[in-house]
């Protein structure tokens, strides 16, 4: 049971690494640009300030 569930998750986790290969560069930009987003508050709570790039 736990092996089908592992073969399953690793499956899912290639497609989705497909997925994002052929997406096109600037959607790939959009989503740097969305986690920068996302990871700035986090650090500047810990004192680190990063500069999100304009897209």
């Amino acid at each position: 049971m736990e092996t089908n569930a592992l073969t399953t998750a690793l499956t899912a986790k290639q497609q989705r690494r497909h997925e994002l290969a052929r997406m096109p560069m600037d959607q790939k930009l959009r989503a740097v640009v969305k986690l920068q987003e996302m990871a700035a508050p986090i650090l500047k709570k810990r004192g680190k300030t990063r500069r999100v790039w304009a897209f």
